[in-house]
């Protein structure tokens, strides 16, 4: 009955869920495109039609597991660390958003920073430095940035915006893991 009280009131309704996993597929999914489009032009000199929507239906089934786990991470970082703030049930979305862009583009910007072959005994010996300061600075911001109404509003404006990828990206998704599907079972 306790445990009951405590989440009561405090937990995001459905629709700012939506929103935070609206921004982590516009986010992963749009990142795998933007990497792909940069090979597309060579890999149409040996692969086939077929054989690169096979490339992609193999990425979008990738993209929709970590999307979906990006989002597992974010509700339990809402139901642990972040559930005793106050005006938690108002500023999930918001909060949430700010997590996920700090955590992706970190990746990304990790990525860019190390991309050739010769640079991954770098890329590997400062992998923990490189996720403490990350994980801390997006703690830090992700308490206190949404408290500022013009924040919050430009975060959930954003949500709202992106919605219209997921009518996109998850049909497409759904078809990539019937195709990955029926090619492992031949």
């Amino acid at each position: 009955m306790k445990l009951h009280k405590l989440f009561a009131g405090r937990l995001p309704d459905r629709q700012s869920i939506f929103g935070v996993y609206a921004v982590i597929v516009f986010l992963v999914y749009s990142w795998t495109l933007f990497t792909s489009f940069y090979k597309l032009p060579s890999w149409m000199f040996y692969l086939s039609v077929g054989q690169i929507l096979s490339v992609y239906a193999y990425a979008f089934s990738i993209d929709l597991l970590e999307s979906i786990l990006v989002l597992a991470g974010v509700l339990f970082l809402e139901f642990t660390l972040f559930l005793a703030l106050r005006n938690n049930k108002e500023e999930f979305q918001s909060r949430s958003i700010l997590v996920v862009l700090i955590v992706l583009i970190s990746s990304v910007l990790r990525l860019i920073l190390f991309r050739r072959y010769g640079d991954i005994e770098a890329f590997l010996s400062g992998e923990l430095v490189w996720w403490l300061v990350t994980l801390s600075l997006g703690l830090i911001i992700a308490i206190f940035a949404p408290r500022n109404k013009w924040i919050r509003k430009n975060l959930d404006s954003l949500a709202e915006r992106v919605t219209v990828f997921l009518y996109i990206y998850l049909p497409l998704s759904f078809i990539s893991l019937i195709i990955v599907f029926v090619r492992n079972i031949n």
